[in-house]
């Protein structure tokens, strides 16, 4: 089953190959573009199979890794940043897409779910941000999650397609969950932050390798984190 980000990767190239493509071809992908940003906030991919409730998995996908809870930090925000982004870009014209509130209510409610990212922080003020940084760990964590409820009940209310203002207003939100969850990162002691910043970049280029479908399970084999 996907994680949270496994396709971030699709985001990030499509979102910087639409800048540079003709119109007709720019059309096309940010229509791609939306529907992978809805299945990568949703933070897994699930097929219907006839009479069966199984999810379908892609023998040829290796499973990835384990998610650690500073991982996960890492992960959710750089999903935040993208959703910022692609809102943005909306809002300017750069991408000529939908994006509706329903997608984002119940991305944001899967996100939730899947990352489970309230008991991720709350494992790092536990056992790994310093005592003295505690208090404003806590407080960040308690506005994160108090702020990606309000995407959801901010796009919630809304019953028609967004304004650009509201987009705007969506993008700030996601823009606050991010530096929030980056404080959370900064909290940490140095070799924690080395520790999973590499395991965020070896993931991130394990991911890159399979939404480019340049995985080679022979030579790259399956990414595990180590301690």
């Amino acid at each position: 089953m996907f994680k949270i980000t496994q396709l971030i990767w699709l985001i990030a190239v499509g979102v910087t190959n639409a800048f540079n493509m003709s119109s007709s071809r720019r059309q096309w992908l940010t229509n791609s573009i939306a529907t992978v940003t809805s299945l990568a906030i949703q933070g897994k991919q699930q097929l219907a199979i006839a009479d069966d409730d199984e999810v379908y998995q892609n023998p040829n996908i290796p499973a990835g890794p384990e998610e650690r809870s500073g991982l996960v930090v890492l992960r959710v925000a750089e999903v935040c940043n993208f959703q910022e982004k692609i809102l943005r870009a909306v809002v300017n014209g750069d991408i000529d897409t939908v994006i509706s509130p329903q997608q984002i209510v119940f991305g944001t409610q899967v996100l939730l779910r899947n990352s489970n990212i309230a008991g991720n922080m709350k494992l790092m003020i536990d056992t790994e941000i310093p005592m003295n940084q505690r208090e404003n760990a806590v407080r960040d964590a308690v506005i994160t999650m108090n702020t990606l409820q309000s995407i959801s009940s901010t796009a919630g209310r809304i019953l028609r397609p967004f304004t650009p203002d509201e987009m705007l207003e969506i993008a700030d939100l996601y823009r606050d969950v991010r530096l929030r969850l980056n404080n959370m990162y900064e909290y940490l002691p140095q070799k924690e932050k080395d520790k999973y910043y590499g395991y965020f970049m070896a993931v991130t280029e394990y991911e890159k390798k399979i939404a480019e479908g340049v995985y080679n399970p022979e030579l790259d084999g399956v990414l595990k984190l180590e301690y």
